[in-house]
């Protein structure tokens, strides 16, 4: 006996996941023909195969956003880079990309108008998991800035990485340290060091700039995303940083 669209238990659900929906249909068949009959009615849409998302009826959009979708695409997946910063309302550019990091390499796909990406990522401390509608993994606060701190490309440059420092109220230095010490990668101690000394934020102690000075490449460095741009040499932290980021502090 075929099923009535009113008894189908699990359009109640955000996101719907082929595979955890088997056991309510006689067959395979039933299962994607009913699947089928929703899509065309607008009850829902496929995201990728095997993964579908509901439909709000008053709204006639999916409930779920970007980061419960980023997450459901792969097993293990979180968001991260700019997207992370958009989570935390810390960016000031719109982006059409979505960061996700896997343990596997994927293509990027499209979905809804946006760009999911997948990148890898040696690290796995500080991902914590949340819920809206359904599930979001996502880089914490703290890691987040370490993560954008070593790939400033994907985290929309480094005048935006600065922009969203200067709008973080509070975050832990004892975590900024454990991913900075995860990572362990000099210039990522560098920049953070750099960056924060000259924001000055009560939340950081004297010790957070001791280990950064510690644990720094001892050589120049640029951080330049032009090596054009004009510059000045700070000398206390060995980098070469863009004259309108100095501008940007008053």
């Amino acid at each position: 006996k075929e099923m009535k669209m009113s008894e189908y238990t699990f359009l109640s659900k955000a996101l719907i996941k082929v595979d955890e929906i088997k056991k309510d249909f006689a067959s395979e068949s039933s299962l994607f023909g009913a699947l089928k009959r929703l899509k065309d009615n607008g009850k829902i849409v496929k995201l990728k195969g095997g993964l579908y998302a509901t439909v709000n009826p008053i709204e006639k959009d999916i409930y779920v956003n970007r980061f419960e979708i980023a997450t459901a695409l792969h097993e293990g997946a979180y968001c991260a880079y700019h997207t992370a910063l958009e989570y935390y309302g810390l960016a000031t550019q719109v982006y059409y990309d979505v960061h996700v990091v896997t343990e596997k390499r994927y293509s990027p796909m499209v979905i809804e108008g946006l760009e999911y990406q997948f990148f890898q990522n040696e690290y796995n401390g500080g991902i914590i998991e949340t819920k809206q509608n359904t599930q979001i993994r996502i880089t914490e606060l703290e890691r987040t800035i370490i993560d954008c701190l070593d790939r400033l490309l994907l985290s929309g440059g480094l005048e935006e990485v600065f922009m969203a420092l200067t709008m973080i109220n509070y975050c832990d230095e004892d975590k900024l340290l454990k991913h900075l010490s995860g990572y362990g990668k000099k210039i990522i101690y560098k920049k953070a060091g750099y960056l924060f000394s000259v924001l000055k934020p009560s939340y950081l102690t004297g010790h957070f700039y001791e280990e950064c000075k510690k644990n720094m490449s001892k050589c120049d460095d640029d951080i330049r995303e032009n090596n054009k741009n004009a510059y000045i040499y700070n000398s206390e932290w060995k980098l070469y940083v863009p004259k309108h980021l100095i501008n940007m502090e008053n």
